[in-house]
Parts: structure tokens; sequence; C-alpha cells
């Protein structure tokens, strides 16, 4: 018994040493800040990406086959970007920091597609139960952000393909009428390109300075809504609410600027849930509409941070999402 208790806490000594490696004492403090960097700024990419409505200013199902339409839209969430110029990295293991940070609208855009699969059942006036596809395309540059010098310190770089694709189907609960208004449950699948974001971190009196990245950094949601619509001749209002998800995943690297230039990794993940409201505007311009949407998302909870970077990453955030839908339907 006692050899296998011996050999036991050898192999978990043998394990977990090269997980300690990972992150060393000297870079350890670079390491938890960029872990800390990963949870304050997914929740920002992740409301500026899904925005409210799935389609802007849509609320029950198109109509059935034949019918379509096309969204080109941008939303900005109204954030903030840290800034690394007033701490510098503790070469002595963790230690909490507070960053300063600009505050600043995070914009991505996007096109939406939207076909109409099933008109529904008839009932009365109206229809229940049609069903529309939704296809969703977010491109981003393959670099955005700051070039990494003067007072920006911060820069994203595309890892991958510029553009990326999702998915959703929306379900009809009313068709819009003369006397009603549209309104649907919609679920979708919402994902940013592959990314890098890497940021310099300046000396502060005995704390070197150094680099924090974020390598491979992905960024996926699934939310679901439920909107109502109602269009008056030349304009229209829009309302809903829904549940948004996010989770993330990035291998965050820590390099040191001291002896030896220490430098540590580790993979860390973040999960999140949150609920968003929203209301909008749009008004039928001939071929197309010009659509407003503004809204905010609140709740949820993030993994405990040692360091600050001027709010909570939980914090109620709002966003606005403007743009011009084309097409035949509802």
């Amino acid at each position: 018994m006692k050899c296998r208790v011996i050999l036991a806490g050898l192999l978990a000594t043998a394990i977990a040493a090269p997980m300690q490696a990972q992150c060393p004492t000297a870079a350890a403090d670079g390491c938890r800040k960029a872990a800390d960097l990963l949870n304050f700024m997914t929740p920002q990419l992740s409301t500026a990406l899904v925005g409210g409505n799935p389609t802007l200013g849509q609320g029950g199902v198109l109509g059935g086959l034949g019918r379509f339409s096309i969204d080109i839209r941008a939303s900005a969430v109204n954030g903030q970007l840290p800034k690394f110029n007033n701490v510098g990295l503790s070469i002595t293991g963790e230690k909490s920091s507070t960053f300063t940070s600009d505050k600043q609208y995070i914009p991505f855009p996007s096109v939406d597609l939207g076909v109409g699969v099933w008109r529904g059942f008839s009932l009365g006036v109206t229809h229940v139960g049609g069903v529309d596809a939704i296809l969703t395309a977010t491109y981003l540059p393959t670099n955005v952000g700051g070039d990494n010098s003067g007072t920006d310190k911060t820069s994203f770089k595309v890892g991958g393909s510029n553009p990326h694709f999702g998915y959703g189907v929306r379900v009809g609960l009313l068709e819009e009428s003369a006397v009603t208004p549209g309104v649907s449950f919609v679920w979708a699948q919402r994902d940013l390109p592959t990314l890098s974001l890497s940021s310099t971190v300046d000396a502060s009196g005995a704390n070197p300075g150094g680099t924090l990245s974020l390598n491979n950094y992905s960024v996926n949601t699934s939310v679901w809504r439920i909107t109502a619509a109602k269009s008056f001749l030349i304009f229209g209002i829009s309302a809903g609410l829904g549940q948004d998800k996010y989770t993330s995943n990035s291998s965050v690297t820590a390099t040191v600027n001291t002896a030896g230039n220490p430098t540590g990794t580790k993979v860390v993940d973040f999960s999140m849930t949150r609920m968003n409201y929203f209301a909008g505007f749009y008004m039928n311009l001939f071929v197309f509409k010009l659509e407003v949407e503004a809204g905010q998302v609140t709740g949820g909870t993030v993994p405990v941070a040692i360091n600050s970077f001027g709010a909570d990453p939980a914090t109620s955030r709002g966003y606005i999402t403007a743009g011009l839908r084309f097409g035949w339907g509802r």
C-alpha cells in the first residue's frame, strides 16, 4: 500500500511540474493579467457582435418561400479599452494592479440574410408557426485597433479567415397584419474570426514592462430573442428581449522585459450568460429600410479577477445598431 501511495505521489508531481512551469514565478503576474484582460474584453466584444434583434426591424417571419431580406449593419458597444502605461509587471508572483482605460465604442460590421421557409398555419387574419432560416457573416480586417506604438498599446490581428459565418432560425409566434404586430422567437449562433490580441505594458518603478498576448483568441455566442415589430406605412417600431451566452478560449502568453526575458503561457476559458433588452425604429425608403436600434445587456458573472481595468467586466453596457435592409417580405 505504501508503495502505491509513493508512486501516486511521484506521478502527481510529474504531472504538476510541467503545468506549473507553464507560467514561472517571474511571468506569473503577466499570465494573470493576460487572463484578466480576456475576461474583461470578451463581454464587450460579444455584445458588439450580437447586438439586439438578429435581423434589424423584423418582428414576425418573412411570409414563406420566395421571401427574403438582406441586412447590412454595424453594432457598437459602449466599451472600454485598457491602457498599460501605469503598472508594470511583478517578477515575484501575481500582484493586484489597477489599470486605467479609455471609454470608446467598439464596433463590428455584419451582413444578415433571412430566407422564408414556411408562412405557418392560418389563424383568422394572421398566421402562426412560420419559419425563416437566418445566415450571418461578420467581417474583420486583418489588423484592428492600434499599432502598439505611442499611447495606443493594444492591437487586434485576425489569425484566420476575415469573414466568419453564423446561422439561426426564426419561428413566427404571430404574423404581422393590419391589426396585429409581428412577433417571433429567434435562436442564432454568431462567432468572431479567430483573433490575436497584443498589449505592450510599460515599466513602472521597480516593475519592468513586457507584452501580454491572447493567441488564437476565439469568441463564440449563442442567443435567443423574442421580438415584436409593427409597421405604420412609412415607419415602424420594434422591441424585444432575450438572453446571450458568450464563450471564449485563448492561449495567453506573457513576456517580461527583464533578465532572461521570462515567458509564461497558459490556456484560459471563459463563459458568461447575460440578459439583453432592445428597442428600434425603422423607416421605409422605397427600395430599402433604414433601421436604428438601441439596447442594453445586464447581469451575468465572470471569473474572479485580481486586476482592475476601470470597470467590473459584468457591468451593464449599452449598444447601438444601425443598418439598411433590402428584400421582399414582411
